[in-house]
This record gives structure tokens, sequence and C-alpha cells, in this order.
């Protein structure tokens, strides 16, 4: 099983999927397989991010700014959808109202939005289901060994379980609320 626990362990795991040496920082000016590992591990991490789920999807309220009436764009958004019947899109760094076709905002708007979650602060089954994912590809991408392809896998399928078995945690859920099982059980 793989464990992540910050992103440099991250990062030495995909490394280690090509055979690569583990280092011992990413901060510094770093060789060209530490960076596409790195640029692996964000374009995983936004990819399963961009799903949606408990810990990165939030219902925001958004007010004007005093002086110019518009809404600043939040760079960490990765999606999101009005919830007050309005169409609004990221045009450079601000909101825009898409069916008045302005900027300026009266009133407040709300949206659900999910939002990109730094890899430090992700949930620890989340950090080994993007790690697995990262080193899968990596290792597709650079090197191809099918037996090493197995192998990491195996690792993806068991980290999906461990997300799978968390996003059902956070739930609410009761099977006796689903769909069609409500009137079975009215009917006795």
């Amino acid at each position: 099983m793989l464990t992540a626990i910050t992103k440099l362990d991250a990062i030495n795991i995909i490394l280690s999927a090509i055979g690569a040496d583990p280092v011992n920082t990413i901060d510094t000016e770093i060789d060209v397989d530490v960076a596409n590992a790195c640029r692996q591990l964000d374009k995983a991490s936004r990819d399963i991010q961009r799903k949606g789920w408990d810990f990165n999807t939030y219902h925001l309220t958004l007010a004007s700014e005093a002086f110019s009436q518009c809404i600043p764009w939040i760079p960490t958004i990765i999606s999101h959808k009005a919830t007050d019947g309005g169409s609004y899109a990221k045009r450079g760094d601000w909101f825009y109202d898409m069916q008045n076709q302005r900027f300026e905002f009266t009133h407040p708007i709300t949206i659900d939005a999910i939002m990109a979650i730094d890899f430090e602060d992700l949930p620890d089954c989340f950090k080994n289901y993007i790690t697995a994912k990262a080193a899968l590809d990596f290792q597709a991408h650079y090197m191809g060994d099918t037996t090493v392809a197995q192998d990491l896998a195996y690792a993806l399928q068991e980290a999906y379980q461990e997300i799978v078995a968390y996003d059902m945690n956070m739930q609410d859920a009761n099977m006796l609320n689903m769909t069609g099982v409500q009137p079975a059980l009215e009917r006795t």
C-alpha cells in the first residue's frame, strides 16, 4: 500500500515507479524527472478533486466590492454552479454576469463551488489515491513496464476502495431512504 503523508513523499513514490532515486526537497532547483512528477501529481490532484467531494465542495455567498461593484474571482475554484438562478463565468479576475452581460452586481450571488485543496490538506485516503494515480500515469508515460503497471494498478484499486469507504462514511446514507424501498416498506 502506498502511503503519502506529504507532497515530497508523493513525489518520491512517483519517482520510484520508474526506478528513480528519491529526492530530499522539491523546493529548490530540480531535475526533469522531479519536475514531471510534480506536474503529474498536480494534474491528478486537480482531476480527482474536480469530481467534487465533501471536503472541497462549498456553498458560497459572494458580495461585490463597494467601489467597483464587481465580485473578484476566487483562484481556487475548479468549477461552480449558480444556486440563485443566475449564470456566472470567470472573465479575467472577476465574476461575470452572463444573463445581464456585465461585471457589476447589485446584489450578492450564491454558488456551489468545487475548490482546489492543497495536497497537504487533503484527507489521507485522497493523498494515497492521487499519488497512486499519478504514479501509474507517470510510469506509463515515461517507462511503460507492464509488470510495474500491474502493481501500480493494484495499489490504485486499493486506494480507490479507501476513498469510496471514506465517501460513504461521510454521507448520511440510509438504504431505507432510497427510491423504491419506501413503497415496498409501506405495503407490509
